[in-house]
């Protein structure tokens, strides 16, 4: 899957708003939470994959674990092998897995009402008060283009190639691919802190 090859973010004034909308907890997980996860980010460009991997590393890191983002272990582009990255792991000492992928950009126009309001004024008394009920301005109807980012994120136990935690994440109208990635990891490391498997 090309990573975010999709991605044309509209313009945006606020940043990114983040939610984890659904998620799952292997029930049969009982062990503690995970200390030192390997960060894989699915896709062919390399500079949006180390964009991606350095962001959520440091976005786990501020939770309370360690983490190392795959690029400087696996540095090839290309589809890697399970060999790979089975190597890897193993030689780094990590007890977790993290991969991420896009799973779709959704785009969706909002109708926005008419609306009125009035211009304040700067006279005092109750003229001016009155004088102002006059003073409204009318904003006309249009519709608004949003466009949201849906990610999902895997963790895997290390030890036991066991699927520990699934999440999809959805980030709303990113102004860049900096706001869309900070926005989305720094969401789900905190998912996962309040799931008890980060530290």
């Amino acid at each position: 899957m090309i990573w975010f090859a999709l991605l044309a973010l509209t313009a945006c004034n606020k940043g990114a708003t983040t939610t984890v909308p659904l998620s799952w907890k292997n029930p049969t997980y009982q062990g503690d939470p995970f200390e030192k996860l390997f960060v894989i980010g699915v896709g062919e460009n390399d500079a949006t994959r180390r964009l991606f991997e350095d962001t959520f590393a440091s976005a786990i890191a501020a939770e309370g674990a360690t983490a190392q983002a795959s690029w400087g272990a696996l540095p090839k582009t290309d589809r890697l092998t399970e060999e790979e990255i089975r190597s890897a792991i193993e030689g780094g000492d990590f007890d977790a897995v993290l991969v991420t992928r896009l799973l779709r950009v959704d785009r969706t126009e909002e109708y926005v009402p008419p609306s009125s309001y009035v211009v304040p004024t700067t006279h005092y008394g109750y003229y001016g008060y009155y004088g102002t009920s006059y003073s409204v301005v009318q904003e006309p109807a249009y519709y608004e283009t949003n466009t949201t980012y849906r990610l999902e994120t895997n963790l895997y136990s290390a030890a036991t190639g066991d699927l520990v935690w699934s999440g999809q994440s959805a980030t709303l109208n990113p102004s860049s691919l900096d706001d869309v990635i900070g926005s989305m990891t720094t969401a789900v490391a905190k998912k996962l802190k309040s799931e008890k498997l980060l530290p």
